[in-house]
């Protein structure tokens, strides 16, 4: 039976020249060279390999006039390609930038913009059908139909607030791909 050899796709990201040093200092330190250390640093971020050589310590943001002026390379099998490629998206990262940012030891946060700004809107609907039952509640009157449609809409903004923000926590603690 023969086998077919899988093309792995490579990714390259431009480092400054302290960078570089800073990445080989600690390829050095885990005992691995430069290409495995930054594998398993990107697949770390992305929660692809569970051991793996110590994280650089953060690094301050390169100032504009910094250029990335070396590149370090590594491969990655498709599988590995596109569980970064996933959580670089999830982060709202050009896949350079997350990739820079994963390997100078910073942890871009995944974004869940719908969801979150679904939660606001939510809360803030949830807080002016509030203030309408504090009106009621100190002296203001308000057509007995008015109140069951207020305590109607608050029940079910509530309902679909702790809804959203299950499905948010689900979300958060879905379980990553393993190696």
């Amino acid at each position: 039976m023969a086998r077919t050899k899988r093309r792995a796709k490579q990714y390259s990201v431009g480092l400054s020249a302290k960078e570089i040093a800073r990445v080989d200092a600690a390829a050095t330190d885990a005992g691995v060279s430069r290409s495995a250390w930054l594998r398993h640093q990107a697949l770390r971020a992305a929660k692809y390999v569970r051991t793996v050589p110590a994280p650089l310590s953060a690094s301050p943001p390169p100032r504009p006039s910094d250029k990335f002026r070396r590149c370090a390379r590594t491969s990655l099998t498709d599988e590995q390609f596109a569980a970064i490629e996933e959580h670089a998206r999830s982060c709202e990262l050009a896949l350079a930038t997350y990739m820079r940012e994963v390997l100078m030891g910073f942890k871009p946060a995944a974004h869940r913009p719908l969801a979150r700004s679904a939660i606001v809107a939510v809360n803030r609907g949830v807080k002016e059908l509030h203030e309408l039952l504090q009106l009621a509640d100190r002296g203001t009157l308000l057509p007995p139909d008015l109140m069951r449609t207020v305590t109607g809409l608050l029940a079910a903004f509530h309902a679909l607030r702790d809804a959203l923000l299950a499905a948010d926590a689900a979300a958060s603690s879905a379980p990553e791909p393993t190696a």
